[in-house]
Formats: C-alpha cells, sequence, structure tokens
C-alpha cells in the first residue's frame, strides 16, 4: 500500500548517504516499461505512488509534502491454471481424433503445452503489484513496503542500481550496532521461565524485547517514561504469536479471548517461549492512537493505522503522515534503546530476570 492513506505495512532502512540531487531523474530513466512488453517473465521498474499505471517521475507526479514516494512495479501476466489445463486438453483431444490414438506421448503433449501458451499469453490482461518507498529527507531514513525477505531483496537490489547506494534495513542488531553503538551479541538470550536456568534460554535479540515490552508496560500500568514528544502509553495485545527452540510445539499462536492474561500465554512463558510477534498500541494522550503488529524478529510493522488528521490537502496529509511516522519511530526506537541498556547491564539483567519470573509465576491464566 502507498504511504498517504489508510493503513501500511513497512520496515524502516538507514541511507548510508544522502539521496543524490538527481535522484527523480534516474528513477525517471529507469521508469517501467509499457504493458505491451510484458509477458510471461516479471518485468521490474520504477512508477510514481499515485498508481501503478503512473510511468511519469517528476516533482509533480512523486514528491509529497516534500517527500519522495514512489513504487517499484512488477508486471507480468499469467495463464490461469484452470484455464491451460482446459485448453490443452482439448487440443490434445482434437489431435488424438486426428490422429485415432487414446493418448498421447509426453513429446506431444509438451508441444501442443508450449503451443496453447503462446497464443493466450498475449490475450491475458497484466498483473500488477508495487512496493512503495517514501523517504525522510532530514533523518535519511527510507520507508519501505516490503514485508517479504524476497521482496525487500528485490527492492533493495533495484534502489542501489538507481541511486549507487544499498539502503541499511534496521533490523534489530543493526539498530544495536549502527544507532545506539552496542554489541548486540553481548545482549545475551532472556529467560523469564520459573522452571528454567538461565543458560537454556534462547531466541532473537528481537524476540527478547518484545517479550521485555510486555513486561515493561504491564509493569507500568501502560505509562511510558516522560519524552519531550509528549506523556505516550502502551499496550501489548493479542493475537500473540510465541516461538521457542528445541523439540515440541515450536510455535504457538493465542487469539481468542484476552490472550495477554490466558492460561495459554502463561503456559508459552513457563516453558521458556519468547513473544515473537504482537499488536502494539501506542498512545498520546487522548485522541492520538498509533496501532500495529510487530514482527519482532526483523522489525517489520505490520497494518500500522496512523492517528486521525486535521490537514485537507494531499501535501499537507501526506507531511501529517510523515510526521506521524517520525514520532512512532521516535518513541519505537526509544524503547528499544532502554531494553539493550537495561540489558546490557548485567545487575539491571539480573534484577529484571527475577521481577519478570515472578511476574509469570503471578499470572492468573483465565
Amino acid at each position: 500500500m502507498p504511504f498517504d492513506q489508510g493503513n501500511v505495512t513497512f520496515r524502516i532502512c538507514a541511507l548510508p548517504q544522502a539521496m543524490p540531487d538527481d535522484a527523480l531523474e534516474r528513477f525517471a530513466a529507469n521508469a517501467a516499461a509499457s504493458l505491451e512488453h510484458v509477458r510471461d517473465e516479471p518485468k521490474w521498474g520504477w512508477v510514481s505512488a499515485r498508481h501503478l499505471l503512473e510511468r511519469r517521475i517528476d516533482e509533480e507526479t512523486s514528491v509529497l509534502g516534500g517527500h519522495m514516494h514512489l513504487c517499484l512495479r512488477k508486471a507480468e501476466r499469467k495463464i490461469p491454471s484452470a484455464l491451460l489445463k482446459a485448453e490443452c486438453r482439448m487440443e490434445e483431444l482434437s489431435q488424438m481424433a486426428a490422429d485415432g490414438k487414446e493418448t498421447l506421448g509426453r513429446k506431444q503433449r509438451k508441444t501442443i503445452k508450449e503451443d496453447v501458451t503462446e497464443r493466450l499469453l498475449p490475450q491475458m490482461p497484466p498483473q500488477l503489484s508495487g512496493t512503495y518507498f517514501t523517504i525522510d529527507t532530514s533523518d535519511n531514513v527510507l520507508y519501505v513496503g516490503a514485508a517479504s525477505e524476497k521482496q525487500l531483496e528485490m527492492f533493495l537490489g533495484s534502489f542501489c542500481d538507481v541511486i549507487g547506494f544499498e539502503p541499511v534495513p534496521l533490523v534489530p542488531e543493526v539498530v544495536a550496532s549502527e544507532m545506539f553503538e552496542i554489541d548486540p551479541d553481548s545482549i545475551p538470550p532472556l529467560n523469564i521461565s520459573p522452571e528454567m536456568g538461565d543458560g537454556d534460554a534462547a531466541g532473537t535479540l528481537g524476540q527478547s524485547f518484545l517479550t521485555w515490552l510486555w513486561f515493561f508496560q504491564e509493569q507500568r500500568g501502560g505509562v511510558l517514561p516522560q519524552s519531550k514528544l509528549g506523556e505516550f502509553s502502551l499496550m501489548v495485545d493479542g493475537p500473540l504469536t510465541f516461538v521457542a527452540e528445541g523439540a515440541g510445539a515450536f510455535e504457538s499462536v493465542i487469539r481468542k479471548g484476552m490472550p495477554t492474561v490466558s492460561a495459554e500465554a502463561k503456559a508459552a512463558l513457563t516453558v521458556g517461549k519468547k513473544l515473537k510477534q504482537a499488536k502494539v498500541l501506542l498512545m498520546r494522550g487522548q485522541g492520538e492512537e498509533w496501532s500495529l503488529t510487530l514482527d519482532a524478529d526483523n522489525f517489520v510493522f505490520r497494518g500500522l493505522k496512523l492517528p486521525e488528521g486535521e490537514a485537507m490537502d494531499p501535501h499537507s496529509v501526506f507531511d501529517e503522515r510523515m510526521t506521524n511516522l517520525y514520532t512512532f519511530r521516535k518513541v519505537f526506537f526509544a524503547l528499544f534503546q532502554r531494553f539493550l541498556k537495561e540489558m546490557g547491564d548485567e545487575g539491571a539483567r539480573r534484577e529484571f530476570q527475577e521481577s519478570a519470573k515472578q511476574w509469570v509465576r503471578d499470572r492468573d491464566g483465565k
């Protein structure tokens, strides 16, 4: 989805250097090809984020509120499998009748399929999809709507081909080392299971953070520490996805009822599972709310709903949405920095783990 409306799913990337002055011209020179050139092989190219057929890339079509807003488009033609199978079978029956045979050889069937594909493919409408991105030039930060690793890899390679450098995805380990100069390997996996030894703890840095965040917000009644951006509160809610390494049930998802106070959640924590994915709600005052599903392993933000804005014209609306994205990013990474500092201190980490183990013991699963 584009970043100018609705909920957005995205990752955050750092730009290792400023965007070149002629960036728009470079994207325009690599604009998506006309659909008439699209066949069975996917065709990739850049378009304006206004819509997937907008091949004109310039200040008018691709800049909103001072922010570049573009899309990497994928276009290909596909024959529905049921249609292809039916057409091939029809040709096979006709060929068998003409030859007086009851069956056809593999080579004949292959030739028929190739002929049918060549005949039908140009008649198929192109299928279009896009990976949208926008850039906060003041912080050299790029937001990209790539949820899967494959989609992200294609985007990063295509971006590098045009601009000359590759954005750096801000996964937990990169944020720790590059933004906060903390060695991620110095943060051991958390263990908040009252029945496991600390040496048995496992899981990713992101999983430890999301599990810590759940405990942190409950201990504070949802109220976050004071910040320059205002007073915020936070809540971790279901659906909850727990994971653990080793034998047994590797992943469990709790959806119905009240997942955070369920017996299943307590059981998952007790056997050493950690949160991999959960819904997170961030609130400021009485009227502003950010809600999303956080995939903790790679910091993928799914379905982020931004606060309702007051602007009316498209440029002001986009600028307002970017400001809200900035606010969310700052608060989120400030919480991650607090987690890293606390877990990097041996005494603070030990104190946290003991408190969290008691928190698990005392949970009244229903």
